[in-house]
């Protein structure tokens, strides 16, 4: 006796796409069955000519609780991944105070085992300072987040001695680094010129995070990861440049990422959306948006992530006229699915592709595979039902997040996402997130 049956369905994998039934007991995944066989199920749901996806692992939002919680918050952030069909996150550091100690750690995990609902990892925020690694990584830390630019010192790591100290003392503990690349002696610099020089011009902004500063970091990161062996995973590449430095340079123990907004939102967006569509790093011309799409279908980039990054929309509207008044970021972790299926729609890439980029393999890079990411016996029951003959149109009225405006807005995409479940509860009906907060804590398998 089955808990949950998902009947007919056909089952999108990395490896291929298969018609099964589901069968979930206990939360898990126990069995998948051939097409014509029948088992019986306290509760059964007919999917015929629906596609069943695991749920998607986001594995770089931020949800700004603690001390942020007027921009997003656990509850408001993990409803609007349910509403998307993200079932597991990985929460960053960059909260106030910063999640760089066991306490505040503890603290913020806390507060997300009260209202999140959908799973969750947390990142841990590493600087110079590596006293608290293995402590955090005792504690289950999935990743130490570590920014060579755009931040201000303590976190800051712009020496070279500091990040291969850092790497080194998380690789002793076993764990995962997570590098945001950049050379902050080139972006303060910039920023500082044109936001004197040009504060009206939108452009300016990105001009002033132009691709060599990223792939001067990525080269650093490159090869200070190489010297110490220490698994690291690369944020946010934006750029062909920063494409060609991995292709040179990374090791085999060094993955990547790019945001969907980064394959999708060409840099004249920031020119017609304004603050909307300010991000960091910024949207880049088309030949670098070709440039990434190729790296993701050809393996060197990894994954796809969100960098689900809220403001409150009259923060964003405070840059209309000066577009350095307004904070960088926007939301992302409702519309990932969505936006991918576009992209499957579209040919970009295949149904599969978008399982390993987006399930799979930010699972296994973040030690939480095979219990995530894959619909294998065994296996979280955390499963999306998608119609693939139902257009879906992505509106901000919509949105769950508190940022509410995201610069997909009126976007159609040709399949929609109609249910989601976790460990085999439903989150998601029709879009909408539903049911209380039951998301649970995750710890990497070191």
């Amino acid at each position: 006796m089955f808990d949950l049956m998902i009947r007919h369905g056909s089952l999108v994998a990395s490896t291929g796409i298969e018609q099964k039934s589901i069968g979930v007991a206990g939360g898990r995944v126990t069995a998948l069955i051939e097409p014509g066989e029948s088992a019986p199920a306290r509760e059964t749901i007919e999917a015929e000519g629906m596609l069943i996806f695991p749920g998607l692992v986001d594995a770089h939002v931020h949800f700004r609780e603690p001390g942020l919680i007027q921009k997003e918050d656990f509850a408001s952030g993990s409803r609007a991944a349910a509403a998307g069909g993200v079932t597991t996150v990985m929460v960053m550091p960059t909260d106030k105070p910063m999640t760089t100690t066991p306490e505040a750690f503890l603290e913020k995990k806390a507060l997300a085992d009260a209202k999140s609902h959908v799973d969750y990892a947390l990142q841990a925020g590493l600087g110079p300072d590596t006293r608290y690694v293995r402590e955090l990584a005792d504690l289950g830390a999935v990743s130490f987040e570590i920014f060579l630019a755009d931040l201000a010192p303590p976190m800051l790591v712009d020496r070279s001695a500091d990040l291969l100290a850092c790497l080194a003392a998380v690789r002793a503990a076993g764990g995962v680094v997570g590098i945001t690349p950049g050379d902050d002696s080139i972006v303060q610099t910039l920023s500082a010129e044109a936001q004197a020089k040009y504060p009206t011009d939108r452009l300016a902004f990105a001009r002033a995070r132009p691709p060599i500063a990223e792939a001067i970091g990525i080269a650093r990161a490159c090869l200070a990861v190489a010297e110490t062996c220490c698994r690291a995973h690369v944020r946010q590449v934006s750029c062909a440049l920063g494409v060609a430095v991995i292709e040179a340079l990374a090791p085999s123990m060094l993955s990547s990422e790019v945001t969907i907004h980064n394959l999708l939102l060409e840099e004249q967006e920031i020119e017609r959306l304004g603050p909307i569509a300010k991000v960091v790093p910024p949207l880049r011309p088309r030949s670098d948006l070709a440039a990434l799409l190729a790296a993701l279908r050809g393996g060197t980039i990894k994954i796809v992530a969100t960098d689900h990054a809220p403001h409150l929309p009259e923060e964003k509207q405070a840059g209309n006229i000066d577009i350095w008044k307004a904070p960088g970021g926007f939301p992302g972790v409702q519309t990932l699915l969505p936006l991918m299926l576009g992209l499957a729609g579209d040919g970009a890439i295949s149904l599969p592709d978008l399982v390993r980029v987006c399930c799979e393999t930010p699972a296994r890079l973040f030690g939480l595979h095979p219990r995530k990411g894959t619909l294998a016996v065994g296996a979280d029951a955390d499963i999306v039902v998608v119609d693939p003959r139902r257009p879906f149109t992505v509106r901000n009225q919509d949105q769950e997040s508190k940022a509410k405006l995201t610069p997909f807005d009126g976007w159609t995409v040709p399949m929609t996402p109609v249910a989601a479940f976790l460990r085999g509860r439903i989150v998601m009906r029709d879009g909408r997130p539903v049911g209380a907060p039951s998301g649970r804590f995750l710890a990497p398998a070191r």
